[in-house]
């Protein structure tokens, strides 16, 4: 498995950061956004969140009523801590480096909830986000995510990373068609107007000819 470090490209050690309770990543309950989707629509099928963190995106869906949400995460510190709160329904944790693209089986999922993972990977590793992405869900999966367009960090050596929306429509093209987006979707206090929502799916590739 990836050190830590390989993962977050910038020598993070994300475990110590849990251990320390540095992490001013975790607002303490589910992303607004996805709350405010879950009341009018519930996620549905098999739900995989990478970089789930303490879990509380992973709770959120599977208390809507999901049929398997599994929470992904490098860190086994936050893991840890996750796997103490009540199940909330059908979710369950795991150690592993989402990048690799083999920490889950391939085509095992029908969405995948984004969510402050991949504005913590350097840009130079987003490709690998998005073969993993892809390699994880079946064609025709959706990937929800909320991506932290202007994070104002004035480092840019350190994430959270810029994910500008036009890049990410590029980045993700190969794979997966945006099918909807939206700037105006409730977020944390601190973070309102710098982020937006986006459903994407992923491309059904043609079956290959039998010879």
């Amino acid at each position: 498995m990836a050190s830590h470090s390989a993962h977050a490209g910038v020598g993070i050690d994300w475990d110590a950061r849990y251990v320390a309770g540095d992490t001013p990543w975790d607002k303490g309950a589910a992303h607004p956004a996805l709350l405010a989707r879950l009341k009018k629509l519930p996620i549905a099928g098999r739900v995989l969140v990478p970089g789930c963190g303490v879990g509380h995106d992973v709770r959120a869906i599977a208390a809507g009523g999901a049929a398997f949400v599994l929470g992904l995460d490098v860190a086994p510190s936050a893991l840890n801590l996750a796997r103490s709160y009540p199940k909330a329904g059908n979710e369950c944790y795991q150690e592993g480096d989402f990048l690799t693209g083999n920490a889950v089986q391939p085509s095992s999922f029908d969405v995948l909830f984004e969510h402050t993972c991949l504005c913590a990977i350097p840009p130079e590793r987003r490709a690998d986000y998005v073969r993993a992405a892809a390699a994880a869900l079946h064609d025709g999966g959706f990937l929800l995510a909320v991506f932290f367009t202007n994070p104002e960090n004035p480092n840019p050596h350190s994430p959270p990373f810029r994910c500008d929306l036009a890049e990410m429509g590029l980045l993700f093209s190969d794979d997966f068609e945006i099918v909807k987006s939206s700037a105006a979707v409730p977020t944390y206090s601190e973070r309102e107007g710098r982020e937006t929502l986006c459903l994407l799916r992923k491309k059904t590739r043609p079956a290959m000819p039998l010879r």
